[in-house]
């Protein structure tokens, strides 16, 4: 009987991950995002690690997924860490936005901003102007990620969020107060 090989495994970045032009869709039936500050930090401390050596590389974690179609795959596996590297790179633009708006560096930071946006998160739909994730969450934080987060805006009421949406609203903030440390305005 001919072998098969069910299971193909690949390393890949997440620049050639998510850079990919693809989507990737977490299953209604997957548990919520439940990450906290310990995982949080642990993510963020290891970033930072790879960030201060020149040949460092950081092994992220297996990410199980399955093809849907050819241009969207279902997250069986590693949906927290993908989620939480896409609110890394959420609060990057949204800090390179607000500093093009305070007029520092403003081309370059837009630009920037954009081409984070794109290569890691999503595009711009041209009917309705909104941004269409590369991602999608589950049938319990989809809709907080795609309508609020993803769009930079800032909840109603945060303290009546539910547990999984005000966890991405604190990991979201987390990171952008962490990057806005790491990597201040420069002053005039």
């Amino acid at each position: 009987m001919p072998r098969t090989n069910l299971l193909n495994t690949v390393d890949v970045t997440l620049k050639v991950l998510l850079g990919n032009g693809l989507r990737y869709a977490v299953p209604p039936y997957q548990r919520d995002y439940s990450w906290r500050e310990e995982h949080w930090d642990d993510l963020w401390s290891d970033l930072m690690d790879v960030a201060e050596r020149e040949d460092a590389q950081h092994y992220m974690g297996a990410i199980v997924i399955q093809q849907r179609n050819r241009e969207e795959f279902i997250v069986i596996d590693g949906q927290q860490r993908l989620c939480t590297l896409s609110l890394i790179a959420l609060a990057s633009v949204a800090l390179l936005e607000e500093r093009a708006t305070a007029e520092i560096q403003k081309d370059d930071n837009r630009e920037r901003s954009q081409l984070l946006r794109n290569g890691f998160l999503g595009t711009k739909d041209p009917g309705s102007l909104r941004y269409q994730s590369k991602l999608s969450l589950n049938r319990n934080d989809d809709a907080f990620y795609q309508g609020t987060l993803l769009q930079l805006h800032e909840p109603l009421a945060p303290a009546r969020l539910g547990d999984s949406n005000r966890l991405l609203w604190e990991a979201y903030r987390f990171f952008k107060t962490r990057l806005a440390q790491r990597f201040p305005a420069p002053e005039d």
